[in-house]
């Protein structure tokens, strides 16, 4: 009897939990200041495909980009600037390590 009631309450509450999970999800949006951030990300990729070996969000006078710091197929390590209200690409640059 007692396994029984535990199964029904577990049961309850992970459904209670996956219907809550759903609510959020189609209620939130991303702001219009960060839009474009999924497609930011695609057309870093495009540009130089590789993998993100890091994402920051910045937000300078007002204006949110993000910056992409991507490790190229080829070896080379490149630097993409996007800007996220916009979703297009303000800057690219290439990365050169010092060898001395």
């Amino acid at each position: 009897m007692k396994l029984s009631y535990s199964l029904l309450i577990l049961a309850a509450s992970l459904s209670a939990a996956a219907g809550a999970d759903a609510n959020i999800a189609e209620r939130y949006t991303l702001p219009p200041s960060k839009v474009y951030i999924e497609s930011c990300g695609r057309e870093a990729l495009l540009l130089h495909p590789g993998v993100f070996e890091k994402q920051q969000i910045l937000h300078r006078h007002g204006a949110f980009s993000v910056r992409h710091e991507i490790a190229a197929r080829d070896g080379s390590e490149w630097l993409v600037l996007c800007d996220l209200a916009t979703g297009s690409i303000s800057r690219e640059q290439m990365l050169v390590d010092d060898v001395f």
